[in-house]
């Protein structure tokens, strides 16, 4: 049976309207959980999801998997207790090179100086069940870049990674959603087991491990429009960008 993979940024209130898409407040946040509780899905982790699309195990009937991107403080700060009430699994995709400090790629797009993770937090975080994945060193367009500069960002990534938790760190995704066939094989060579895209679907047994399909959670989804996405894996809801990338795959076939 498919997985739907949910992919969230911040657990945290807003600070202005540049960071509102990528804030979940803790409160919404906790109703995402419950719904998932409430509807009867099963939360994997991101090991069950790549051997279920490796069709290694079967995946049950509703199946869902938890993610985040960057590694902000706040996934220590305020996500992890509320997964604990539920004693659900995540994955935490951190930016090597930003531990310790301050989320520096967002001052271009008018985002507020937000604190990451710490080194100490981050074995917290693995201490308690949460996955521990790379998400570069320092967070740059993959699909933009040089196969030198690519392998540079995932290489270096992974070994700061497994420096700081003392043990392997095999999972990844792309920052932006950026990838390239170049990137993806990097990731491969590095020696990742599977990596998230953000593309919008579901998983099913036989989809790319290095391309898995996630559904990204906004701030402001209200909860009918979480159910949703819940249930179809999409990127918006109603969804109309899902809609004009299915037409722009369409079109290019026409070329």
């Amino acid at each position: 049976m498919p997985v739907t993979m949910l992919m969230y940024h911040m657990i945290a209130v807003p600070e202005n309207a540049a960071e509102a898409r990528f804030c979940r407040t803790p409160d919404a946040f906790r109703k995402d959980l419950e719904q998932i509780q409430q509807a009867g899905y099963q939360v994997l982790s991101f090991a069950t999801v790549l051997d279920g699309v490796a069709g290694k195990v079967e995946l049950p009937d509703k199946a869902v998997a938890i993610t985040f991107d960057d590694g902000m403080a706040c996934a220590y700060e305020n996500a992890l207790p509320i997964l604990q009430e539920f004693s659900y699994p995540a994955s935490v995709f951190v930016v090597s090179g930003l531990v310790g400090g301050y989320n520096d790629w967002c001052k271009v797009f008018g985002f507020p100086r937000r604190r990451m993770l710490t080194a100490n937090e981050i074995r917290a975080l693995a201490g308690s069940g949460v996955n521990i994945g790379s998400h570069t060193a320092s967070h740059r367009w993959l699909g933009k870049i040089d196969k030198v500069a690519v392998s540079k960002e995932v290489r270096e990534s992974k070994a700061a990674l497994e420096d700081i938790l003392g043990q392997e760190v095999p999972h990844f995704a792309y920052p932006f959603g950026s990838w390239s066939p170049v990137a993806r094989n990097a990731v491969i060579e590095a020696g990742y087991s599977g990596a998230c895209s953000t593309i919008s679907g579901r998983n099913r047994k036989g989809a790319d491990p290095y391309l898995l399909h996630r559904s990204e959670i906004k701030g402001d989804d209200a909860p009918w429009q979480f159910r949703l996405k819940l249930r179809f894996a999409t990127n918006d809801m109603p969804p109309i960008s899902d809609a004009r990338r299915k037409l722009r795959q369409i079109l290019e076939k026409w070329k």
